[in-house]
């Protein structure tokens, strides 16, 4: 398994005509990463991979490794406004990411597949992460006893375990320890810090009986679009919506000033309803009905904001 350790940023000069190959190589050197066989064990994104889909810019394809040129990257990058009038690149950026594994087809080869796990405590944080290796043939509790080992006494997390998926702010999945690792979204895909499984301790196990496993989303206010992490919460039949709300405030630890404008909504089919404090969350009977807490989004992303581009047109005659 593999430590996350905090980025360090540097600037280097480099020839354009360059090939990726050398570029990773010389990014080893400058930053002291130890490469066996002079070969290193780098993926190079445009964004950072976290929070970006991109798939890595020199995985699983040697020979685009040895073709690609420095010159090609930057072609793909945005475009500033120059003083002189017309464009011009922008500087490049790359973030290089060290691998616990060689890049390319090797490790898939030896019927391996490398996940990103990320841990989260009970207050839904992310509290540490971890590369590992499961077979590809193998289960979810393969994945849960190798997270098991990884566990650190400040983190909090202790009990069973449970393995979800999020895509886009939403639940796609919380799998059962049965589940095939072939199952997972994130099986194969290539960037696996942004596919990457969400690990954390389950004290749901074993639920009352009548209860229910609801995820509660966050949606933006503005935007009405999810983000973040959703919260799992085990409500009973006819539970009042300020009971759930308040149960969600304490475990996501947000202070009174702040929760006091969060609403808890219920969604089913085009239908919105803020529920009030002493209505039932199960009120409405539709199967699909869902819960999410609108509030302002902390960090609204530039796409959420209004361009001047796309403004009303006024024409005055």
């Amino acid at each position: 398994p593999a430590e996350s350790t905090p980025p360090q940023e540097r600037e280097l000069k480099m020839d354009l005509r360059w090939h990726l190959h050398h570029v990773t190589n010389t990014i080893a050197r400058a930053f002291g990463l130890r490469t066996p066989a002079n070969e290193s064990q780098i993926w190079l994104f445009h964004a950072a991979p976290g929070s970006s889909c991109e798939e890595p810019l020199n995985d699983r394809n040697p020979q685009g490794e040895q073709t690609t040129t420095l010159k090609e990257l930057h072609r793909t990058c945005s475009y500033l406004a120059s003083a002189q009038g017309g464009r011009r690149p922008a500087p490049l950026t790359l973030h290089a990411v060290e691998l616990p594994f060689p890049p390319g087809r090797e490790v898939f080869n030896q019927g391996l597949s490398p996940l990103c796990v990320r841990f989260f405590d009970a207050a839904v944080r992310e509290v540490g992460s971890r590369i590992i290796t499961v077979p590809n043939n193998g289960t979810v509790q393969d994945i849960i006893n190798e997270s098991q080992q990884h566990l650190q006494p400040q983190w909090g997390i202790s009990g069973p375990l449970r393995v979800l998926e999020v895509s886009e702010g939403r639940l796609h999945r919380h799998y059962r320890p049965d589940a095939q690792v072939l199952s997972l979204a994130c099986f194969n895909r290539s960037n696996i810090f942004y596919n990457c499984l969400r690990v954390e301790a389950d004290p749901d196990s074993n639920l009352p009986e009548g209860h229910t496993l609801l995820e509660i989303y966050h949606c933006d206010r503005q935007s009405q679009q999810a983000f973040a992490q959703p919260i799992l919460l085990a409500v009973a039949p006819g539970e009042k919506s300020g009971s759930i709300k308040n149960r969600c405030k304490m475990k996501l630890q947000v202070p009174d000033a702040e929760f006091k404008s969060w609403r808890l909504v219920r969604c089913a089919r085009t239908n919105r309803t803020h529920l009030k404090d002493d209505e039932a969350w199960d009120s409405e009977t539709a199967s699909d009905a869902k819960l999410y807490l609108e509030h302002v989004h902390p960090n609204p992303t530039s796409s959420s904001r209004q361009s001047r581009y796309n403004k009303p047109l006024t024409i005055k005659a």
